[in-house]
């Protein structure tokens, strides 16, 4: 069924005016100052990852321990119907924390979208009001590279990725016991100051492992064994507001992202739907006034009303480009009289799979899905959407059309674009071998197409996430089968191409590898991670002439990508064509100024040219990017050394020591330098560092037994420490000086025969050095 478009100037004009309520009228909102008496008080932001709101106890749950979320519950305001604007994490804490519209503000999905810079965030907001700000997060998803780290003081996201190579971005996360043991030494350390903290926690993210006893006590329903784990862990925070009398100070807001699906409507999970089941989310905002506890709002809300809302109770300034509404009224029992319509939607099908896109409009009754199949369902007498009213119902699904139609052109006005340019090349890089960037679908070759719709598609995409679980498990051949049905049936989903030949790497089958990722290029020319992996996989079959052939003639089509201009300067260093490298990488630095590998690897061709003061430049121009860049200070320490400037190079030394505590080099060439200028108790102390870091070294123990010598003592423990040298096979020329230093040792302990066997060994393995 199609949908009409509303007809009529008279039509119109309702329309316009019903959406003018929401968007344009500002009347008079109540906020909390009489109650707050100028005082700044604390904030609290908790945000529960894939949390939907009938899981909880306060939400109804009987079979779910949640006794910390439910008792905050009874001492706020709880609202009954609150929903995301996306089923997808980052978008909704954009949402969230902006007060607008994905149709505002752009971030359209996780992990190809970029917060734009100039948006006035929530942490922004408390950060010029003079409050300390901490975000602690439980997911790779929510990293600072998405852009919603700035007005933070700590933005806590510490994420090992190598952990993770072979597994979904959403994996990529850390339990709450261990956001919480971050968070709550942060509190206590500025509980004295007004503070915002926000803090997310991620556990009820497929897959669903709570730790023990949760996962005894919750075997047959894990998921909900995770949100009971999470409710254990924050019994912590309650306690320590409870312990330091903040209680009385600090407003506490506890809002789920999305929900999950757990099977409705043939969804396993979340993203790829916008049902009830993934957009309904608890809200519940607590305050100290007794007034305000034990509430239930039955009025719908949407993420986006949370920022405005907070603006009111903290008296801080609500942004002019705020799309969300004060939920403050209902505080007071003056809910709106005429609600907006709550808006969501998923554009996960379409950059993922090429399919059509979903959005969704519901008001205090219905719920209008927009879909090449449009769906309409009562939520009153079908609250799991199980009967669709779109023909049965035509005038109001048409008149919904007209309102979502009105609603999402006002939204959409002056709204930023998609921005993935602040995602570095290596992040992209990784994401990509996630299945994200590297499988977005090609979205100028969509337009004036129509596309599949989602509930159509639903046993693929299904087929394609059972895949990837395989390949996760270990059974990276059924999962390649498994694509391959998926893509004999629908040939063209890049993402799957893109699966296949990750999976395909992972079995080891490198020329069907080659084969999957060409694919990707064929229905996606511009996707420059599908002819990266093509360079890399030929790299690693050793067939180097075919990988700079193939990555070359993708370069002459005009489509750079700094990862596979670093690999063409790799391939060309190999070769040791320091003239024909040069150039990939100077052409990398120009693509991503911020390339630390492209100034890296300028810096070694500096050096091999013998240009050291060139060479110093590029890392210095490293360290301008990054302060902290591990290796480069000792890299202008060498340089240092070999332009015979000992008291730079030692600078250097030090300040790499200070990033790497355990950088062997330069803590044995500080020895070196300290051995040579008369420092020998700093050389000492630098080889004993040297021998915990890297016991295997011989000449630590050969240097660390002369300098016993040089003292005069200690000699049963200098021989000691030379055999041990000796035994782990210095070099030639080293193990020489070994066998003088035992002679020496010896004879000075007066062992006169050993002494003589060491100083011929040592003479022989000198003259066999010499004819070298």
């Amino acid at each position: 069924m199609k949908l009409r478009k509303i007809h009529g100037l008279a039509a119109a004009g309702m329309v316009a005016a019903a959406v003018a309520v929401y968007f344009l009228a500002r009347p008079a909102e109540p906020d909390l100052r009489r109650l707050t008496r100028g005082r700044d008080f604390n904030v609290i932001l908790i945000t529960l990852d894939t949390v939907r709101a009938d899981a909880l106890a306060c939400y109804g749950r009987r079979d779910v321990q949640t006794p910390t979320i439910d008792a905050w519950a009874a001492q706020g305001v709880r609202f009954e119907s609150c929903y995301a604007q996306a089923p997808l994490t980052l978008t909704s804490h954009v949402t969230l924390m902006t007060g607008t519209q994905p149709l505002f503000h752009g971030v359209r999905d996780n992990g190809a979208f970029i917060v734009p810079p100039k948006m006035v965030t929530m942490a922004k907001l408390f950060k010029a009001r003079g409050y300390a700000t901490g975000a602690f997060i439980g997911a790779y998803v929510l990293d600072s590279q998405w852009g919603l780290g700035p007005g933070f003081d700590v933005y806590d996201d510490r994420f090992d990725l190598k952990k993770f190579e072979r597994i979904s971005l959403e994996s990529v996360q850390r339990p709450a016991n261990e956001v919480l043991d971050a968070a709550l030494p942060w509190l206590e350390a500025r509980k004295a100051a007004p503070f915002f903290a926000w803090i997310h926690l991620y556990d009820a993210h497929a897959p669903y492992v709570p730790p023990a006893p949760y996962d005894r006590q919750y075997a047959a329903f894990p998921y909900l064994g995770e949100i009971a784990f999470v409710d254990a862990e924050l019994v912590r925070l309650r306690r320590f507001l409870e312990s330091n009398g903040l209680l009385d100070r600090t407003f506490v807001v506890v809002a789920g992202d999305h929900g999950e699906s757990l099977g409705e409507h043939g969804e396993a999970t979340h993203g790829f739907f916008v049902y009830q089941s993934t957009l309904r989310v608890p809200l519940i905002i607590v305050t100290p006034f007794a007034q305000f506890r034990g509430l239930v709002s039955s009025e719908a809300a949407g993420l986006v009303d949370v920022l405005p809302t907070v603006c009111r109770m903290a008296g801080l300034p609500v942004p002019a480009e705020v799309q969300g509404r004060s939920l403050l009224p209902a505080f007071f029992g003056r809910p709106d009289r005429k609600p907006p319509l709550i808006y969501s939607e998923t554009y996960y099908p379409r950059f993922h799979f090429g399919w059509s896109e979903l959005k969704a409009v519901q008001n205090a009754r219905y719920k209008l899905i927009l879909a090449p199949e449009p769906e309409l369902y009562d939520l009153a007498a079908d609250p799991r959407e199980e009967h669709n009213m779109a023909s049965s119902q035509p005038q109001v699904a048409h008149d919904l059309s007209g309102q979502a139609e009105m609603f999402m052109r006002t939204a959409s006005r002056n709204a930023y674009q998609l921005d993935t340019s602040g995602v570095d090349a290596k992040t992209r890089e990784r994401l990509s071998a996630l299945g994200y960037v590297g499988s977005f679908t090609d979205q100028a070759k969509l337009r004036g197409k129509t596309l599949a719709d989602p509930k159509d598609k639903i046993t693929v995409y299904n087929a394609l996430a059972e895949a990837r679980e395989l390949a996760k498990s270990g059974q990276p051949g059924e999962a390649i089968e498994t694509i391959r049905r998926i893509v004999a049936a629908d040939p063209d989903i890049p993402d799957a191409y893109f699966t296949l030949g990750s999976l395909l790497v992972q079995a080891q089958r490198p020329a069907e590898a080659i084969e999957a990722f060409k694919q990707v290029l064929e229905r996606k020319p511009d996707e420059g991670f599908a002819a990266l992996n093509v360079t890399r996989i030929y790299e690693q079959m050793g067939q180097l002439d075919e990988a700079e052939r193939f990555a070359e003639q993708y370069l002459r089509q005009g489509l750079e990508e700094p990862q596979l201009l670093m690999t063409l300067g790799n391939l060309k260093l190999l070769r040791k064509d320091y003239n024909a490298a040069a150039p990939y990488f100077e052409r990398t630095l120009a693509l991503d100024a911020e390339s630390l590998d492209s100034c890296d690897a300028l810096a070694t061709i500096a050096v091999a040219k013998g240009d050291l003061t060139g060479a110093a430049d590029f890392l210095r121009k490293a360290l301008a990017i990054d302060p902290r860049s591990a290796n480069v200070h000792y890299r202008i320490g060498w340089i240092a050394e070999k332009q015979g400037r000992p008291a730079d190079a030692e600078a250097e030394y030090l300040k790499e020591i200070e990033i790497s505590p355990s950088h062997f080099k330069a803590l044995y060439n500080l020895a070196r330098i300290y051995g040579s200028t008369g420092k020998p108790d700093r050389e000492r102390q630098m080889l004993e560092r040297c021998l915990t870091v890297d016991p295997k070294f011989p000449l630590t123990y050969l240097y660390l037994a002369r300098l016993d010598l040089a003292r005069n003592e200690s000699y049963p423990e200098a021989i000691d420490l030379a055999q041990k040298g000796i035994g782990l096979r210095p070099e030639p020329a080293d193990l020489a000086m070994g066998y003088f230093l035992l002679a020496e040792l010896y004879r000075r302990v007066g062992d006169g025969a050993r002494s003589q066997d060491y100083a011929a060994k040592g003479r022989a393995q000198a003259a066999v050095n010499a004819k070298k």
